[in-house]
């Protein structure tokens, strides 16, 4: 079986939890990226770091992995992004503090676009932070690739799935988390969204699992029940094992089923990886 290439486009940095004063790799690209190769897929990152010493370090974490960071740019005298993360009483990670550095002003080139119509799967992340970059994947042409949108919190657009309509013609998946709050009305909406697009969609929903909507089927896979020690990176990686499962099997409900087990493994320790 051919193992599937899958890029990242986004951000790499450090976690800082001040409750602890201890410090993990973080970031989503990173995230995804060193999720997905363990999942069985030849992974890359498009992003931009500093040459600090967080950014030497997680070069030399990505190498280790055997990430591909050949097209990580590596801006001299830039600050690599940080971010604080506080853990709730529920093991829920809250941010502050969140130091963008240089991927404040990072775009993909032309080069990272010529790169990404090569690759198997190819996925990005929105936050308003991100706009900037986010909105220029989204404009690139990959007819070869799929083509992934990570639009992160559901809460970030207050509620309204309907966010999405104005990129229905630029992804082949969309992605969502979608908290409990008022979720069976998102989610619902969300999946109307997906069906009216035709587009395949992705909602994770936390402690219930996660949906997927794909050629007009909907397919539930629930939660592992485990204790959970820090839920940072559990979006992360399910979705990138999902897509890495998938690329190589065409097999929805056996992806679901090894990402959610990624998804579970990763709650049960500190950090995103």
């Amino acid at each position: 079986m051919k193992t599937p290439t899958y890029t990242a486009v986004g951000d790499i940095g450090i976690d800082i939890y001040p409750q602890t004063s201890n410090k993990y790799p973080g970031g989503m690209a990173l995230n995804n990226a060193i999720h997905a190769t363990r999942a069985g897929a030849q992974a890359s990152i498009v992003s931009a770091i500093g040459d600090d010493i967080i950014g030497k370090k997680s070069l030399e974490l990505l190498q280790k992995e055997h990430i591909n960071i050949d097209y990580i740019d590596i801006i001299p005298g830039g600050e690599t992004q940080s971010i604080e993360v506080v853990l709730d009483e529920h093991k829920v990670q809250h941010y502050q503090n969140w130091k963008l550095g240089v991927m404040a002003d990072f775009i993909p080139s032309r080069e990272h676009e010529a790169f990404l119509t090569t690759q198997d799967g190819a996925i990005s992340f929105y936050l308003p932070e991100f706009k900037h970059f986010f909105d220029a994947f989204s404009r690139m042409s990959l007819p070869n690739t799929i083509k992934i949108a990570d639009f992160t919190d559901l809460s970030e657009h207050n509620g309204d799935v309907s966010f999405i309509y104005q990129y229905r013609d630029d992804f082949d998946w969309c992605i969502f988390s979608i908290e409990r709050e008022g979720r069976a009305g998102q989610s619902e909406a969300f999946e109307k969204l997906m069906r009216d697009n035709n587009t395949s969609g992705l909602a994770l929903l936390g402690a219930d699992g996660s949906k997927v909507i794909h050629h007009g089927k909907t397919y539930i896979e629930p939660a592992q029940r485990v204790k959970v020690v820090d839920t940072t990176g559990a979006g992360d990686s399910y979705v990138a094992t999902f897509f890495s499962t998938y690329l190589q099997s065409q097999d929805l409900v056996e992806s679901m089923k090894r990402a959610t087990q990624s998804a579970a493994r990763t709650i049960q320790q500190y950090g995103a990886i």
